[in-house]
């Protein structure tokens, strides 16, 4: 916990942070010579940032810099010259930067992101076992309308009856203050409808597997909901939820494979025009 004294210290730091652009600001903390100004927070900390949020930032941004400082002055004291010579490193590490860059920016340039249907079905079937559920999904049509609603019993009746033709009907009377979700092809998590309709059950499977056209009454509202479909935890995941994901996993396949048929053209070219020998 944070005393008075410190909470003050470090707003007073955010503070001269966001007003010192042209000078190194105020030392905030001192290692072994080195000195850490407010402006080095500056950019850790924005407008957006609350109150609470930049003092734990800055608090833990002071701790960590000084660990390092007494960790750097150790490593002085106690490398070799040459343990601490790290030009060769940091040359290789450079390097590796600008070549993973080149040939990402290179391949994505020629990278094609369209896949067809088949290619995305194919997948997900020779990988059923990628794709398990890890919580209950359904497709669901709910309306949330006033408790007193004109013909709400027989709104009710012909809901039941799978009467789609009052769903216009419903929509009206539950933009008034209530609220609707209409959609039969679209699989949703089971928890994020629990969010917005009062199903109280400790068994999502159970409730599941026992109830399909639901009215339920909370304070001045009632709830129609039908339960179109489900698939329960554990079970493997439909196809149409997870042709996004599918994409994504092919997409970084293609580039695996363009990335490497880039490099080998370049290095092939490269030889080709006598740029490099082995001798």
């Amino acid at each position: 916990m944070l005393s008075k004294l410190q909470n003050i210290f470090l707003a007073s730091i955010i503070v001269l942070a966001a007003c010192s652009k042209e000078n190194k600001g105020n030392v905030i903390a001192e290692a072994f010579g080195k000195k850490l100004y407010d402006t080095d927070l500056a950019t850790l900390i924005n407008e957006n940032t609350t109150f609470e949020d930049s003092v734990f930032i800055a608090k833990e941004f002071i701790h960590m810099w000084l660990s390092q400082q007494v960790l750097l002055n150790q490593a002085e004291s106690t490398l070799s010259l040459a343990e601490k010579d790290k030009t060769a490193a940091l040359e290789q590490y450079k390097n590796d930067l600008l070549v993973y860059e080149v040939l990402n920016k290179l391949s994505l340039n020629e990278l094609d992101t369209s896949f067809s249907e088949g290619e995305l079905d194919e997948y997900y079937n020779d990988n059923l076992e990628e794709f398990e559920l890890s919580q209950n999904i359904i497709k669901v049509n709910f309306f949330k309308i006033q408790e007193d609603s004109k013909d709400k019993d027989l709104l009710w009746s012909n809901f039941k009856e799978n009467d789609e033709s009052i769903y216009g009907k419903l929509i009206q009377l539950a933009k008034n203050g209530g609220n609707y979700y209409v959609d039969k092809s679209n699989w949703v998590n089971f928890d994020d409808i629990l969010k917005e309709v009062p199903i109280n059950t400790y068994n999502q499977e159970h409730y599941l597997n026992n109830n399909k056209y639901i009215q339920l009454n909370e304070g001045k509202f009632v709830y129609f909901i039908k339960i179109i479909d489900f698939k329960i935890r554990s079970t493997t995941s439909p196809f149409e939820m997870e042709k996004e994901n599918i994409k994504n996993i092919l997409l970084i396949k293609r580039q695996e494979e363009l990335i490497k048929s880039i490099e080998t053209k370049l290095v092939d070219e490269a030889y080709s025009d006598n740029k490099v020998k082995i001798y």
